[in-house]
């Protein structure tokens, strides 16, 4: 059990049934010699197959933790409370983190170990291909929606957002008990966390494995989603208001200049409006959006000339929205100012804020 001693397996458990002794009898076999196992509120009647676990390991001569939740706190809290009895525990190495339901072959979690070993900087994804026939379509659905929210929002293209198999470097783990989100939502927040921290991401192939049409699994199409895509909407929130700032300004100096100047007095307001949204913009996108920590003058010369590209533009449309279609220039703003979002958050991230 030499082998993969510096690996330790994280497996969180809702009432689990025999496939996790299965599960523990290949992970022994397989070399691995350290588990933290999570009870999460299980049922009294569950408790025979968490000793025999615990046996299991103990004739193998492997470390095994059970912690245990008196009450269901979800699969986020679950994880956190592994991640911290591990790094109280441990000086180095990683976890791979795995479902208790038999849905990962054994083979793909030694894929996961070996390459969690050869590339200890990377986060190790194992992805499904849900272009495969029989994938339940709850499963489908919500994988391929997310992955299209996250690739823009990200920037990254993440194959698989909520797999449950994955490999984490030592050194990320401290960062990821202090990541929000408690239930399911938490492997999409921990993916936002890895791509503000511009951890290199290694996605692999796994095999596609569903036991009853996934009628184990505790994920809440509708709850689940929810919080998930909550967390995708606050990730952009801090964006979004520096787009009301700007809105607010600029009807603003609409009041004050449409008096004086008749005919310019939309371009002026625009241009004003952004001179002094710009600086609020830089500030909560560079910290709180894209987490960009380099020391340079170099972004905030790009973030200049994007808004001022931005504002030119603004100031044209919505001058022409106004004088031909709406003749009300703030909602000619908003309407010109929306679609000009998209355009600016997709430029800050993959020009002004990138990381190498």
């Amino acid at each position: 059990m030499e082998k993969y001693n510096k690996i330790v397996i994280i497996i969180p458990a809702l009432n689990p049934d025999k496939k996790l002794l299965n599960i523990t009898k290949e992970l022994i076999n397989a070399g691995f010699s350290n588990m933290i196992l999570v009870n999460d509120g299980s049922d009294e009647k569950c408790q025979p197959i968490f000793e025999a676990v615990q046996k299991l390991f103990a004739v193998g001569g492997g470390n095994i933790k059970v912690i245990k939740h008196s009450v269901n706190l979800g699969q986020g809290r679950a994880y956190k409370s592994a991640f911290n009895y591990f790094l109280n525990h441990y000086s180095e190495g990683g976890v791979i983190e795995c479902d208790a339901d038999g849905q990962h072959h054994i083979e793909d979690i030694i894929q996961c170990a070996e390459l969690l070993l050869t590339h200890s900087d990377k986060f190790i994804l194992g992805v499904r291909n849900f272009n495969e026939k029989g994938i339940p379509f709850r499963s489908r659905f919500g994988n391929k929606c997310t992955n299209i929210i996250f690739r823009f929002l990200c920037g990254i293209e993440i194959r698989d957002t909520q797999t449950g198999l994955k490999g984490i470097p030592y050194d990320l783990v401290k960062y990821l008990i202090e990541t929000p989100g408690e239930r399911y939502e938490y492997a999409t927040s921990v993916l936002l966390e890895v791509s503000k921290r511009a951890v290199p991401i290694y996605q692999f192939n796994i095999k596609t494995i569903y036991i009853n049409n996934n009628e184990s699994s505790h994920f809440n199409p509708l709850l689940d989603s929810i919080r998930i895509y909550l967390l995708l909407l606050k990730y952009t929130t801090a964006s979004l208001s520096a787009f009301i700032v700007d809105i607010v300004l600029f009807t603003l100096f609409v009041s004050l200049y449409s008096y004086s100047f008749s005919k310019e007095y939309i371009v002026l307001a625009t241009y004003s409006a952004k001179i002094l949204s710009c600086a609020y913009t830089y500030i909560i996108n560079k910290k709180l959006v894209f987490a960009y920590r380099e020391q340079s003058i170099v972004p905030i010369l790009k973030f200049i000339l994007l808004c001022f590209a931005q504002a030119s533009a603004s100031a044209m449309l919505t001058t022409y929205l106004f004088r031909w279609f709406i003749h009300n220039e703030i909602l000619a703003k908003v309407i010109v100012d929306s679609v000009l979002f998209f355009f600016s958050f997709k430029v800050q991230q993959e020009w002004v804020f990138r990381k190498n």
